[in-house]
């Protein structure tokens, strides 16, 4: 007679515990889908995206920069001139100026 009552007693308290768990979520998601609640979820998400998108521009252009140096180091733009590249007399009529 009593394990009817105590197995009773268990279905009813694992009833109401899973009411309890299934309202709390029901109530939850129906705050989070008023417009007050997408607009937190909006900016919460917006402000992730924007985050993301101003690093993925500065490594962009981090990569550009480290690329252009590489460009100008093999291209001989960022060495040093040479001796007869020079203007030895000093008034601008080397070989590079007259060529350009």
């Amino acid at each position: 007679m009593f394990t009817g009552t105590v197995r009773r007693l268990f279905w009813v308290s694992m009833g109401a515990t899973a009411g309890v768990l299934v309202f709390r979520k029901v109530t939850a998601t129906a705050k989070e889908l008023t417009p007050a609640g997408l607009a937190d979820r909006a900016a919460v998400s917006g402000g992730g995206l924007l985050d993301s998108v101003k690093e993925f521009f500065e490594d962009v252009r981090e990569r550009a920069h480290d690329r252009e140096e590489e460009l100008n180091v093999a291209l001989g733009i960022d060495v040093p001139p040479t001796t007869t590249d020079r203007d030895p007399e000093g008034d601008g009529s080397s070989k590079k100026a007259r060529a350009i």
